[in-house]
C-alpha cells in the first residue's frame, strides 16, 4: 500500500488496495514454508482478521451514524445489511449492534480489536454484557472484562459477563434465565424414502434443563474399547437411547417427585443467602443467577464442600476500584467434603403425597409423581424441614411461586394447610381432599366404618387387632 494513499485516509482508495493484498496473499504459494514460518503465518492472518472485523464494525457505524438505510427500500441498517450483503437475520442485528456500542461506549475495545489483541469472539462477550446492563455500566464492565479478553479463551469472558450481569441487574438476569425457559421446544419427526427413514430430534432447551440432560447422558457416553468407531454425537445419542430404554423396561412410572434430578452446582454461601451472584453448572459452564439456585435449592440433596477462595489473578497493572468496582476471584481451593444431607425425608415426601395428593396451587391437576417438596419459607431463611413448612408443587407452579407470581403462607389456625395469594385472588391451598372428597353415608359421622356383619352377627374384621392390609 503506498504512502500516498494511506496518508489521504481516503478510505475507499485504501479498501480497494486491501482487496488487491488479500488477492495476492490468496495465490500465494505457501509450500515451502518452514514450521516456524507457518506458525507466524497463522497467528499473523489470525491477527489481521480481528483487525479488519473493527474496519467492518467502523464502516457499518459510519453507514448507520449517516442514516443511509433510511433512503433505501430497506430503511434500517440491519434491514440493508440482510438484503444486500446476504446476512442472516441474526447476524446483522448483532453487527449492526456491536458497531453503535463500540462506536459510542467501548473505545477501549475497539482499539484493542483494531490491534489485534483481542478476537471478534471476545468482542461479542464484551458488547452482549453492556446490552445486557445498560451503557451506565459500560464504564465499569470494559476495564475488567478487556484485560481479561487479553488472556483467556471468549467462554471465559463470557462467564465473566454473566457475573456482572448478576450483579448488576439480578432481577434482569432471573428473567432472562425464565424467556428462555419459556423459548423451549423438543420436536420428533420421521422423515425420508421409504426404507430409508430417519428420525429428526430438534429442539431449545433453557440452561437448567440442558444441565440436566447432560448430567444424565454423560456417564452413558463411555465408549467401549479403543476400537470403538462412534462419534461423540453418536455416543450421545446411544446414551439418549439407553435413558429411553431404562424407563420403559422398569415397567413402573418414573418417581420424578421422590427425588430430584441431579445438578452439581458451585456457589458462595452468601450469595446462595442473598440471591445476588451467580453459581456456575460444570457440564455447560454456564453461570446461571444465584436467584435459580436457591429454587433448586428448595428441595435437594446437598453436599456442602468447605473451600477458601483463591486471590484474583493478575490481569492488567490496574484494577478497578471503588464502590462499582466488580473483582474477579482466581476461584476455588476445596479444603474438606463433608456428607450428604436430604432436606426432605423419603417419609416427609410419603405424608405430603398422603395430604396435599398433589400440587397444591388451586385447581392445578398435577399428580405426586410430578411434584417437588417446596419449603413455604426457604431453609436457607431458618424455615424447618417439617410438613408444617412444606407442600409438594408441580414444577410449573414451583418456578411461578420463586419469580413472585403468586405466593403461599401458613394457615394460623390450622397446621398443615396453607392459603395461595396472587393478584386478585387469595384462596386456600390445594389438598388431596380436595381432589378427592371423603364421602360417608347420610346419618353417618365420619369415623371407623360400622363392624362388619355376617348371619345377623356382629364380628369384626379377620385382621382385627393387627395391622390393616394395605
Amino acid at each position: 500500500m503506498s504512502s500516498n494513499s494511506a496518508s489521504s485516509g481516503h478510505a475507499p482508495t485504501i479498501v480497494k488496495e486491501l482487496h488487491d493484498v488479500l488477492d495476492r496473499l490468496l495465490v500465494a504459494d505457501l509450500s515451502g514454508l518452514t514450521a516456524d514460518e507457518r506458525a507466524t503465518m497463522v497467528s499473523l492472518t489470525l491477527s489481521a482478521e480481528s483487525r479488519l472485523r473493527a474496519g467492518v464494525l467502523d464502516a457499518i457505524g459510519s453507514f448507520d451514524t449517516a442514516d443511509v438505510a433510511a433512503t433505501t427500500p430497506y430503511r434500517t441498517t440491519k434491514r440493508w445489511l440482510e438484503q444486500r450483503t446476504r446476512m442472516s437475520p441474526g447476524t446483522a442485528a448483532h453487527m449492526a449492534r456491536s458497531a453503535r456500542v463500540l462506536r459510542d461506549h467501548l473505545p477501549a475495545t475497539r482499539h484493542a480489536l483494531g490491534r489485534g489483541s483481542i478476537s471478534p469472539q471476545h468482542t461479542s462477550a464484551i458488547v452482549e454484557v453492556v446490552r445486557k446492563v445498560g451503557i451506565d455500566h459500560a464504564t465499569t464492565a470494559e476495564p475488567i472484562l478487556l484485560p481479561l479478553a487479553q488472556q483467556v479463551e471468549p467462554s471465559v469472558v463470557r462467564r465473566a459477563s454473566a457475573a456482572i450481569f448478576a450483579r448488576v441487574d439480578p432481577e434482569g438476569a432471573e428473567k432472562a434465565l425464565h424467556d428462555a425457559y419459556d423459548r423451549r421446544g423438543v420436536s420428533l419427526s420421521i422423515s425420508g424414502l421409504p426404507g430409508s427413514e430417519r428420525g429428526y430430534l430438534d429442539g431449545v432447551l433453557d440452561v437448567e434443563s440442558t444441565e440436566l440432560l447432560l448430567a444424565a447422558l454423560q456417564p452413558r457416553m463411555s465408549t467401549s474399547g479403543r476400537d470403538d468407531p462412534r462419534t461423540a454425537r453418536q455416543l450421545r445419542a446411544d446414551a439418549l437411547i439407553d435413558i429411553a430404554k431404562l424407563a420403559l423396561d422398569s415397567g413402573e412410572e418414573p418417581e420424578l417427585g421422590s427425588e430430584r434430578p441431579h445438578l452439581s452446582v458451585v456457589i458462595d454461601e452468601q450469595a446462595l443467602q442473598s440471591g445476588i451472584g451467580t453459581a456456575t453448572l460444570p457440564w455447560t459452564g454456564v453461570a446461571v443467577p444465584a436467584g435459580a439456585v436457591r429454587r433448586w435449592a428448595c428441595d435437594a440433596q446437598l453436599t456442602p464442600v468447605l473451600a477458601r477462595l483463591l486471590p484474583p489473578p493478575a490481569v492488567g497493572k490496574s484494577r478497578p476500584s471503588g464502590p462499582s468496582a466488580i473483582q474477579l476471584g482466581g476461584g476455588w481451593l476445596p479444603m474438606d467434603v463433608g456428607r450428604a444431607s436430604r432436606l426432605a425425608t423419603t417419609g416427609q415426601v410419603k405424608a405430603l403425597r398422603v395430604r396435599d395428593g398433589g400440587c397444591v396451587h388451586p385447581d392445578c391437576p398435577r399428580t405426586p409423581a410430578y411434584c417437588d417438596a417446596h419449603h413455604v419459607q426457604h431453609w436457607i431463611d431458618g424455615g424447618p424441614t417439617s410438613l408444617d413448612n412444606q407442600v409438594l408443587l408441580c414444577r410449573h407452579h414451583h418456578r411461578t411461586l420463586h419469580q413472585g407470581i403468586w405466593s403461599l403462607r401458613p394457615d394460623a389456625g390450622q397446621p398443615g394447610k396453607f392459603w395461595a395469594t396472587s393478584a386478585g385472588w387469595d384462596r386456600p391451598a390445594q389438598t388431596a381432599a380436595d381432589r378427592s372428597p371423603v364421602l360417608t353415608p347420610a346419618g353417618h359421622p365420619p369415623g371407623p366404618p360400622p363392624a362388619m356383619r355376617r348371619n345377623g352377627i356382629n364380628d369384626q374384621p379377620a385382621w382385627a387387632g393387627r395391622p390393616a392390609p394395605t
